[in-house]
């Protein structure tokens, strides 16, 4: 009874410890670091906002129903009321163009984003930009979050809380460094490292399970790194080759974005989440068993881990090489219609990209596997050496 006194003392000791060091990281990055925003001004268009409005009143529309899908296609002349910004209160005449890559029918009573251009020396012009999804995505995130809490109670809790940490840190930290010139292999590692340390504290506290899962987490992502970099040499690929590399190009012109390596960063931030789940759960299946059969040996026990890990590194893969490729289609059915040709597809850049993202996590995933063996092992090995000499 004493002993689980300690035990969920301690446990709470290293969760408030935690949470503490997750404030102060947040709070010295809004302090000294933050997006200097100053900075994006220059792809900036000076007077153009994006307010919400309500439309009030359809002065003129001439549209027309498409066969088939259900839209309309046409423009609108509509009265809107801006709700917020410098304009909040006051009716303008906005014009909408329904087309079919913008098709955003206006309804009387319907809130919805319009583009307003208040350029100096030009006459003001109000547009339809979109539909106003912030409700509805609040709402999402709200279910969520909620169905989170009731299914995981305080573990649920916990996990919100990791992943908005995990977010701050992706877009607060990992974003302006790579923006000021850090290099972003360096940058994504710190920032993979700072998430995977304090997730997993909070996740499963302080232990020498959360420890094996930390160190393997470590360890993977530096397999990863090394992976990405033999994958990126053998097929010639880098931040160059992605999509958007034009307009980083002339980011870098005024800036100390390393286009190079910035497709390094999405491949780690995307492979992050299944190296934590791999590593983290064969380190607790490996201490779970340990504690039910005390008598396994490291080698046995790295035995286990190849059994365990071998089951779980089919649907891991493929989970992570589907949703690439999932995310791909619409790519995938211009490319048929088009009728690219074999060796053109298979050297194109698109498949390239694809590829890294892919496999780079996949492979990671792999060698998460010995990884978490040998450091679990390694772990039990050292707590019979230390139960030795003290007895």
């Amino acid at each position: 009874m004493t002993f689980d006194l300690k035990t969920q003392a301690r446990a709470h000791v290293v969760e408030l410890a935690t949470i503490a060091a997750m404030t102060a990281i947040v709070v010295v990055v809004l302090v000294f670091g933050g997006l200097k925003t100053a900075s994006f001004r220059m792809f900036a268009k000076n007077g153009i906002t994006y307010p919400v409005a309500t439309v009030t009143r359809i002065v003129s529309e001439d549209v027309a129903e498409e066969e088939g899908t259900g839209r309309y296609l046409g423009s609108q002349k509509v009265e809107v009321r801006i709700e917020d910004g410098v304009n909040a209160g006051k009716t303008v005449v906005a014009f909408n163009q329904m087309s079919a890559d913008h098709n955003v029918l206006a309804r009387v009573g319907e809130k919805l984003i319009v583009q307003a251009e208040n350029q100096e020396g030009l006459e003001p012009h109000y547009s339809i930009y979109n539909y106003d999804r912030i409700p509805g995505i609040a709402a999402i995130v709200g279910v969520f979050a909620l169905s989170m809490v009731l299914v995981g109670r305080t573990k649920g809790l916990r996990s919100l809380l990791g992943l908005a940490f995990s977010l701050f840190m992706i877009v607060m930290f990992l974003l302006p460094l790579m923006f000021n010139g850090v290099s972003p292999i360096l940058a994504s590692l710190l920032t993979a490292a700072i998430i995977t340390v304090c997730s997993m504290l909070l996740l499963n506290g302080g232990s020498r399970k959360t420890a094996a899962g930390i160190a393997s987490t470590l360890l993977g992502l530096l397999a990863a790194t090394l992976v990405y970099l033999a994958i990126a040499a053998v097929l010639q690929v880098s931040g160059f080759n992605d999509e958007g590399a034009e307009e980083l190009v002339i980011l870098q012109q005024s800036t100390g974005v390393q286009v190079q390596q910035v497709l390094f960063a999405g491949v780690l931030v995307a492979s992050l989440g299944a190296v934590m789940d791999m590593c983290m759960s064969i380190a607790s299946s490996l201490f779970e068993l340990k504690q039910v059969h005390t008598e396994l040996t490291a080698r046995q026990m790295v035995a286990s881990a190849f059994s365990i890990g071998g089951d779980m590194i089919g649907t891991m893969c493929q989970t992570l090489i589907m949703a690439f490729a999932g995310a791909g289609i619409s790519s995938l059915l211009l490319l048929l219609a088009y009728g690219i040709d074999f060796n053109q597809f298979m050297t194109s850049d698109y498949l390239a990209v694809e590829l890294i993202h892919s496999f780079v996590g996949a492979i990671a995933v792999v060698l998460c596997v010995p990884i978490t063996a040998l450091v679990s092992a390694w772990q039990f090995e050292g707590a019979s050496l230390r139960g030795s000499r003290t007895a």
